[in-house]
């Protein structure tokens, strides 16, 4: 008995996370080093786990040498394909109508309509006629996204026809969707659902804008304190969302929600996944839980119960620095905060930079706490000035 993983992060540490289930552990992976490498029982390395039908290919020929209860993927580019394989062999997990319910945006949001969850306008793209159509029906600013985008990578905010023409003057809008920009502070919504219906949700809220990195301002995100009236209402929101798509054994999630001026909630996106850069710490460092740990271990069908702390006594936030379109002259050695709990610097002086392209292209990165919502937004905003003031570019 086998369980093939699919891993890209070291951070996903599968061979100690699945070591109760006593079972021989498969890897493909992309990562030159993976984590307790000699625990697997066999591993193959491969340059890109997106190129081509690499990876299916090799899956369904060693899956001819032993017996598979489970496949794992982690990252969100994995799960369609996991999902394929799943039935592909007739193993239990997230099916195939699952996992592109929820990689597809736009199938996504069909789901939600239909469940009466509102959402921003939003269409396909098939040519530049429905540009035009959309953007005279709904007006200027409007969002353009991959469909099965990630990450906050190839997201244009454009606020006029011509930064539309641009975007797409050397590329076709095939795979690429249009919606209407929501005015509103961003929140998210993570954690795990397991089979025997054992659930975690940690509501977070995004510092400065989602897309702020492409500014070179400063991003991150912080948990918040889950009893407040707003917190329950995002995670009310997450639970409809997760009912009104297609349904999966277990389930690790990252919801995105809008929260207007007006105070309304509109649900951004939802992903069939634990949440990337530092939220997975942050929630750790709140409420005592491995969101990570807990979804891979509930995909195998290995959990039981989630532990957590109920009464958080500390709240979180990472801060990220990103790249810009310059040179960088100078950066801190330390950080004068004893509610600083990490302080990474990634940067070096010295270095011509480009635009960040996603927001973990940074130069700096720090976990910062506090007791309470206000003092983590106290902390917070003494922090970002301390940095700007510091970290010196030409």
């Amino acid at each position: 008995m086998s369980i093939l993983c699919l891993g890209r992060s070291i951070k996903i540490n599968f061979a100690e996370w699945l070591k109760s289930t006593n079972q021989d552990l498969w890897l493909l992976t992309s990562a030159p080093q993976f984590p307790l490498q000699h625990e697997y029982r066999y591993v193959r390395q491969l340059a890109d786990l997106d190129s081509g039908e690499e990876v299916l290919t090799i899956a369904t020929e060693i899956s001819k040498a032993t017996n598979f209860t489970h496949v794992i993927p982690h990252s969100e580019f994995d799960l369609v394909r996991a999902a394929q394989l799943r039935e592909f062999l007739g193993i239990k997990g997230q099916s195939v109508k699952s996992a592109v319910a929820y990689r597809d945006k736009v199938l996504m949001k069909e789901y939600l309509q239909k469940a009466d969850i509102e959402v921003a306008p939003f269409k396909r793209l098939n040519n530049w006629t429905d540009i035009l159509i959309f953007c005279k029906k709904y007006q200027f600013p409007v969002v353009i996204k991959p469909v099965d985008g990630c990450s906050s990578k190839d997201i244009l905010v454009a606020k006029n026809l011509s930064e539309l023409a641009s975007f797409f003057q050397h590329k076709t809008v095939e795979g690429w969707m249009i919606e209407k920009f929501i005015d509103g502070e961003m929140y998210h919504v993570n954690g795990v659902i397991t089979e025997n219906g054992e659930t975690f949700y940690a509501p977070c809220a995004y510092i400065n804008n989602a897309l702020d990195f492409k500014l070179a301002g400063i991003f991150g995100s912080r948990t918040i304190e889950a009893t407040t009236p707003l917190a329950k209402r995002l995670i009310e929101l997450t639970k409809s969302t997760i009912a009104a798509l297609p349904s999966t054994p277990a389930l690790g999630f990252h919801a995105e929600i809008f929260h207007t001026p007006q105070d309304k909630l509109i649900l951004c996106e939802i992903a069939s996944r634990t949440a990337g850069s530092l939220t997975g710490e942050l929630i750790e460092k709140t409420w005592g839980i491995n969101i990570h740990e807990c979804w891979i271990k509930a995909c195998a069908s290995s959990i039981d119960k989630l532990k957590y702390n109920l009464n958080p006594e500390l709240y979180a936030a990472s801060i990220r620095m990103p790249v810009r379109m310059s040179t960088l002259l100078s950066l801190p050695v330390n950080a004068p905060f004893d509610w600083v709990s990490t302080f990474c610097i990634s940067g070096k002086s010295g270095e011509k930079y480009n635009q960040a392209t996603t927001y973990t292209d940074d130069v700096v990165s720090a976990i910062v706490t506090g007791k309470d919502d206000a003092q983590l937004l106290n902390h917070i905003d003494i922090f970002i000035r301390w940095l700007e003031h510091n970290v010196v570019w030409l």
